[in-house]
């Protein structure tokens, strides 16, 4: 870096003279870089979890005492296997004092209909009965519906990843008992987040790289299958899914996944050599510019880095240079040369 500065004119013997009004001005000397802008990569890096795409947590549709667990976290489980049971003692005992009160409800309709033909109970009394008859006729639906639904099926092939409730325990409806998730080659999918930028870039059916630490060396062929429309969630991303087209033989949930998504949208990006940042956090950076002979200090955004440049999301609106060589020993509005 160099740096020229005009020199005072010495005479004779020790004792300098004072610069004429008409010498030049010390000026700093440096090199100037014509903003760029290029072409942005449609290359996307991002980490993505393996998960599956079939997962079902079974639960019984009625309450009750869990009577038996047929199945442990680990086990391989078919469509329409039984998982667990209810204690029945309850539930028939339900089934059985409904079917009474039925009977019941049923004769005292007779009754008091047969009573009503004759004009000797009054319509009041008739729709007492009605009503109590329609009421015990539910009551056995429903304790016939808590029998059938006494046990609970795989809905699924899979794997049984965990077991959340066990014999003796009371459970109700909709609580699920088991965490299963689907195993097989096409179940297997990648989820990932992207910020907003990234999200706008990606469509379904972009192809998508994949690499894992499990699998060192070995790269995986994907496709981008799903987008969401919604954002916000814990890590302020999009959610995008990916599914395998190669993939190796055993996968587990919770795999990571390095992803390369490849992109079929461009953007123009403004880059600028990285030594012209004279002061970064790596998100916002100050640079100066050669305007008119002076230097001027210029706030902006960095969008990311690109190797030995930088791409500059905001700040640099109409502007055709930037200061490189020299900048960090400028002050706004020093003069210079270039």
């Amino acid at each position: 870096m160099i740096a020229l500065f005009a020199l005072g004119i010495f005479g004779c013997g020790s004792e300098a003279k004072t610069p004429t009004t008409d010498s030049k001005l010390s000026k700093m000397v440096v090199k100037t870089h014509k903003i760029e802008s290029i072409d942005e990569s449609n290359e996307i890096r991002v980490l993505g979890i393996v998960t599956s795409e079939l997962e079902a947590r079974p639960s019984f549709k009625t309450g009750g005492i869990i009577k038996k667990t047929y199945v442990k976290e680990g086990d391989m489980v078919t469509k329409g296997q039984l998982l667990a049971t209810l204690e029945m003692d309850e539930i028939n005992a339900q089934v059985h004092q409904a079917e009474e009160g039925l009977s019941k409800a049923l004769r005292d309709k007779n009754r008091v209909s047969a009573l009503y033909q004759d004009s000797v109970a009054t319509l009041e009394q008739y729709q007492n009965v009605s009503t109590a008859y329609e009421v015990a006729k539910r009551t056995v639906e429903i304790a016939a519906f808590n029998k059938k639904y006494s046990e609970i099926r795989s809905p699924i092939t899979g794997k049984v990843v965990k077991q959340i409730m066990f014999n003796g325990e009371v459970t109700g409806p909709g609580n699920p008992v088991y965490a299963i998730l689907g195993v097989g080659k096409n179940d297997w999918i990648i989820k990932a987040g992207l910020t907003d930028r990234d999200w706008a870039r990606v469509s379904q059916g972009d192809k998508v790289a994949i690499r894992m630490d499990a699998y060192p060396g070995q790269v995986y062929s994907g496709v981008l299958t799903e987008k969401t429309s919604v954002g916000g969630n814990a890590s302020g991303t999009f959610d995008v899914q990916i599914s395998f087209g190669q993939q190796p033989k055993n996968l587990a949930a919770g795999l990571v996944a390095n992803l390369n998504i490849v992109s079929g949208h461009t953007d123009k990006q403004v880059v600028i050599p990285i030594e012209a940042l004279v002061k970064s956090n790596g998100k916002d950076a100050d640079i100066f510019t050669a305007e008119n002979g002076r230097a001027k200090l210029i706030h902006i955004k960095i969008a990311k880095l690109l190797g030995d440049k930088v791409a500059v999301a905001s700040g640099l609106e109409g502007i055709n240079n930037v200061v490189t060589i020299g900048a960090m020993y400028l002050e706004d509005g020093e003069n210079i040369a270039y």
